[in-house]
C-alpha cells in the first residue's frame, strides 16, 4: 500500500490490516476525548464506543486485490448505474453479510 516509498523508508510497513488497527485505534481514542466532554455533555455512551472503534476496524472491508487500482476497474465495469461503487459501499455490504 505504500508504492515505492518501501524503498526510501525500508522499515515502513502498512497493510490493509495495519492500517484498519491503527484506523479502529485512533477512532477510539478520538471518541473517548468526546466522550468525556462534560460542556455540553454529549452522552456518548460505551457501546458508542465500542461502535466507532468496530467501524474504524472495518471501514475497508470492501477493497478489492490492488486497493484503489481494483476500485477503478469496478467503476469502469459497472459504469452508467445510478450510484457509482466505491469500496464503501462494499465494506457495508459484507459487514452486513458477516453480522
Amino acid at each position: 500500500q505504500l508504492g515505492p516509498t518501501e524503498y526510501v523508508f525500508p522499515a515502513a510497513g502498512h497493510t490493509r490490516f495495519s492500517h484498519s488497527l491503527g484506523v479502529s485505534f485512533l477512532a477510539g481514542q478520538f471518541v473517548e476525548r468526546l466522550a468525556e466532554q462534560r460542556n455540553p455533555p454529549l452522552n456518548i455512551t460505551p457501546s458508542d464506543i465500542l461502535c466507532v472503534k468496530l467501524a474504524g476496524l472495518c471501514h475497508d472491508l470492501g477493497h478489492g486485490p490492488l486497493s484503489h487500482t481494483y476500485e477503478a476497474f469496478v467503476k469502469r465495469a459497472r459504469k452508467g448505474e445510478k450510484i457509482a461503487w466505491q469500496h464503501e459501499h462494499a465494506s457495508a455490504a459484507l459487514f452486513r453479510r458477516v453480522v
